[in-house]
């Protein structure tokens, strides 16, 4: 038998062997098992993460009758589809057949009832690279296909789907896959192969792979390529020209020594051993970001690339407010990348940025000893009056921007709130609070997505929502400017008109006690708590009449 790559030997069988995807897999099972199948579907999201898979199996699923949570691999069905040769079940790779002529034989197609199965199931991979006149060929049969055919559309880029086809799909966002569950996975292949592995290892090609199980499996393939008894961590950074953690914490360090010569020249050793530039500046943030969260709260199982005592060693050499300034750096070296042919040259020019920048009254001094020093005379007394003067004449700092403040919220208000909470609006807050994946692929609308990812809806009543997070994003939620827009989009999108106000674990644990100890007749009927909420009215067009009035007021006033 032909060999088989890895990503196509594991792929997924059955629903319980999809990893990352449960909510997706969770309602297409149930949708089986009631009996309730849209006639067609469309699964959005990042390469590598469980489209095609999970499209095969539920065509699989729906034409086995001996369906329960998973199909039966033993019906004439399921033995057709694990033989690649089910009569009912057509893929179509719309990458290369994208024309209107392919999708009209689809539709010549549809009329006829299944061989073999209760249902005709279309596969149509990449449909975003169908012609326009060949959705617009799609789209009456998509909208009313016969009842034995179900469509079930496959995108990497959902906004090139033109909406008419859009709206006519009960859609499904797929997510990237978390480094956890994809090291957990290639973990159990490594097993399976009879591989010795290093931990870290497999952690760091999950890492690459940013999300995508193809891609790691890939990833994966290629070390066992170049050592088939073992997967080493040194032969990983080896072949894919990475730096130890170790050694990017060091340079880190070297850094912030302020000596530009030992960075360069560190710097140097490091790409002439095959690193690759652009990742090494990814792990640059990937440690400053461990960091940060690591001085939030010292949660060892937050980090994700360095240990605790390493993300201690630059709590202790490095302010808080350099380390936000190198995020900033680091982020609009990596948006350069790939605008610049020498990256090596923006990496180093990076460096030598932070290197200067957040410079310690220590060093400071260290290098006025060094200057050439006049000899020493006596300094004459600077007298008071002219002190006074100085202090006075210097320029003021610039005052901070209101919007950008954080809007803080007294316990005592927070506990108010939660008395007047809700369970039933909780309930229905939260249906819409589900609906934000939706907003992941939406360029507009996306920072509303990122801003809400990781929290949790912990209360709601009828004018306000209290949601939780960490400290370092309920921050974010509770900027005035932040706030605002936030408060926009949710009575603009679902039409909820609450404010929001976010709170860190330590406030949640707090309110809660707080609540706990407020009696319940109290809990019963609490007194009404007054909200105020931002002024949201559109700026409207003005009229003609008021267009008129606002150029030639003045002559209308002298005619009058």
């Amino acid at each position: 038998m032909a060999y088989q790559v890895l990503y196509r030997t594991y792929r997924p069988s059955r629903f319980s062997e999809v990893v990352g995807q449960e909510y997706i897999v969770k309602t297409l099972v149930n949708a089986i098992r009631n009996d309730k199948i849209a006639h067609a579907y469309l699964f959005a999201g990042p390469r590598g993460t469980g489209k095609t898979s999970i499209a095969k199996l539920f065509a699989k699923a729906i034409n086995c009758p001996n369906f329960h949570g998973e199909a039966c691999d033993g019906c004439p069905n399921c033995k057709a589809y694990l033989e690649g040769n089910h009569p009912d079940i057509i893929e179509l790779d719309a990458a290369s057949n994208n024309g209107v002529d392919d999708i009209r034989e689809i539709i010549e197609q549809v009329p006829y009832a299944p061989l073999l199965g209760r249902y005709k199931v279309y596969i149509i991979d990449e449909v975003h690279m169908l012609s326009t006149q060949a959705f617009n060929a799609l789209l009456k049969t998509l909208e009313e296909p016969p009842a034995h055919v179900i469509f079930i559309l496959a995108t990497t880029d959902p906004q090139k789907v033109i909406p008419t086809v859009l709206s006519r799909c009960q859609r499904y966002n797929f997510s990237k896959i978390s480094v956890f569950e994809i090291k957990k996975r290639m973990m159990e292949i490594l097993d399976r192969e009879k591989i010795p592995y290093e931990e870290k290892a497999a952690e760091e090609l999950s890492r690459m792979a940013e999300g995508g199980m193809r891609d790691a499996l890939s990833l994966l393939e290629q070390c066992l390529s170049y050592n088939s008894n073992e997967l080493r961590l040194e032969d990983v950074e080896h072949i894919f020209g990475l730096t130890s953690t170790a050694e990017e914490v060091d340079l880190y360090l070297k850094i912030h020594d302020h000596k530009i010569s030992d960075v360069i020249a560190r710097m140097r050793e490091i790409y002439a051993a095959g690193a690759d530039t652009k990742r090494l500046a990814v792990d640059l943030l990937e440690i400053v970001k461990d960091v940060l969260i690591y001085s939030d709260q010292g949660k060892e199982k937050l980090l994700t690339r360095i240990t605790a005592a390493e993300a201690q060693t630059i709590i202790n050499e490095v302010p808080a407010s350099v380390l936000f300034g190198d995020i900033a750096k680091l982020e609009e070296l990596i948006a350069r990348e790939r605008q610049s042919q020498n990256f090596l040259v923006y990496l180093e020019l990076c460096l030598i940025k932070m290197s200067e920048d957040g410079e310690s009254p220590k060093e400071s001094i260290t290098r006025e000893t060094k200057e050439v020093r006049k000899p020493e005379t006596v300094k004459e007394e600077t007298p008071a009056e002219t002190r006074t003067e100085i202090r006075e004449n210097k320029e003021e700092a610039p005052a901070p921007d209101p919007e950008m403040q954080i809007i803080d919220t007294d316990m005592d208000y927070l506990l108010s709130l939660l008395l007047n909470a809700n369970r039933d609006l909780k309930i229905s807050d939260q249906i819409i609070y589900n609906k934000l994946d939706l907003y992941a692929y939406e360029p507009e609308k996306r920072k509303f997505y990122q801003l809400l990812i990781g929290t949790e809806l912990f209360a709601s009543n009828k004018d306000a929502i209290i949601i939780s997070g960490s400290r370092p994003q309920a921050d974010s939620i509770n900027t005035l400017s932040a706030n605002k827009d936030l408060y926009r989009f949710v009575n603009k999108e679902f039409g909820i008109d609450k404010m929001i106000f976010a709170i860190d674990p330590d406030k949640k644990r707090t309110l809660i006690e707080m609540y706990k100890r407020v009696p319940a007749e109290q809990r019963k009927n609490p007194a009404p708590v007054l909200v105020e909420k931002y002024n949201i009215e559109e700026k409207r067009e003005p009229t003609k009449e008021e267009k008129l009035k606002e150029l030639f007021g003045d002559v209308l006033k002298v005619e009058e």
